[in-house]
């Protein structure tokens, strides 16, 4: 049997890398044909596998739903979800009560961007945001595998086209937004730049979806997201020790004292660890300097959800929430994202959906409610 992987740089007769997911799911299709079904008699039968973004790109390419009903699927799946969680939120101090991973990305969307065709979207915020969550751990679980063997070999342009090949596996409701665009357009700089520098990481890319998922992974301590806080500030403090003793040039840090910490190889939950010092095992320098790296890394994902939501009324609120949402407990306290905010967030945001439900899309006041209403 014949394996297709379109990260990877051998491909079936006629598939190169630089075809989307769906370009190769529609040209394998070809290859998978039977002797008898193929255009020319000669030809050989090959059974064809494809990658799970190019599976994903063909089934969103034959997807003939309408939005009604992917809406319909959507409310259905989450009412049944909240029920056996027995909850009647999706979300409960920030964190998620249900999980939507396994809804296919364009119900997803439906979802999280609150647009629902003729029937309406009607999902109500805690709803938008686990869905946004899933989308993100859709998105990050398809990069993991390219993200790991770009750190080993340097081949960053595999990296960008396996993000791409996720991108373009979106529905058409997605793809119409500007959103994917403006993303798909810094994917493509990115995996230009990769492929004139080969071994070098793409770098001054607005928007660049790649860059933000390996700053937000880093490489120098496995697992961080999830493991021990206590055993991931001890892994943090032996990769520190060991980036002192090989730094070479001027100004890097070649103790915890003094000098600049180069912190790109570091998640940011093993920031937070340097930047709370629970155990005492950093020196005021070092977390004075990952303080510093905290917010710039914040301001920086500030200001790119900013900016990718500036045509949707309310969607960068949304997004901020979502960002709340998805940071450990320990990520929260580092950032000063506390309680206190998100609850604030939350009640801004809902008083802002509550003045947007007073009008019709025309303009018009919807019903007669009075203002006292709303508030």
């Amino acid at each position: 049997m014949t394996t297709i992987n379109p990260y990877s740089s051998t491909y079936a007769p006629g598939l190169t890398a630089g075809q989307t997911a769906t370009q190769r799911a529609n040209q394998a299709a070809g290859y998978g044909q039977t002797r008898d079904q193929s255009p020319t008699i000669n030809t050989p039968a090959v059974n064809v596998t494809l990658s799970a973004a190019a599976q994903a790109a063909l089934r969103a390419q034959t997807d003939s739903r309408t939005l009604d009903a992917v809406v319909a699927e959507a409310r259905a799946q989450i009412t049944a979800q909240l029920k056996a969680a027995k909850t009647s939120s999706a979300l409960k101090d920030g964190d998620a009560t249900i999980d939507l991973s396994g809804m296919d990305r364009r119900t997803l969307f439906a979802v999280a961007s609150n647009k629902g065709g003729q029937m309406g979207g009607g999902f109500p915020l805690d709803q938008q945001v686990v869905a946004a969550l899933a989308m993100k751990s859709q998105h990050d679980a398809a990069l993991a595998g390219p993200a790991a063997q770009a750190r080993l070999t340097g081949d960053y342009a595999s990296l960008y086209q396996a993000a791409l090949d996720q991108l373009d596996a979106a529905g058409p409701e997605e793809k119409a937004s500007a959103a994917w665009s403006q993303e798909r357009d810094a994917l493509v700089e990115g995996r230009k730049q990769a492929i004139a520098r080969p071994g070098l990481a793409p770098a001054g890319v607005a928007g660049d979806s790649v860059a933000a998922y390996m700053s937000e992974t880093g490489s120098a301590v496995a697992g961080a997201k999830t493991r021990d806080f206590g055993k991931v500030a001890g892994d943090v403090r032996a990769a520190l020790d060991k980036q002192y003793e090989l730094a070479f040039a001027p100004e890097a840090a070649k103790d915890s004292s003094s000098g600049e910490i180069d912190f790109r190889r570091f998640d940011d939950r093993s920031l937070s660890a340097i930047a709370l010092n629970k155990d005492e095992q950093f020196s005021t320098h070092e977390i004075a300097q990952a303080k510093a790296e905290i917010r710039a890394r914040d301001s920086a994902a500030i200001k790119a959800s900013y900016q990718s939501t500036s045509e949707d009324a309310g969607g960068f609120g949304k997004a901020m929430i979502t960002r709340y949402a998805s940071m450990t407990t320990e990520e929260r306290e580092a950032s000063g994202w506390t309680p206190a905010l998100y609850g604030k967030m939350v009640e801004l945001q809902a008083s802002r959906d509550k003045l947007a439900q007073m009008f019709n899309v025309d303009g018009s006041v919807a019903g007669p409610a009075s203002l006292l209403d709303y508030l």
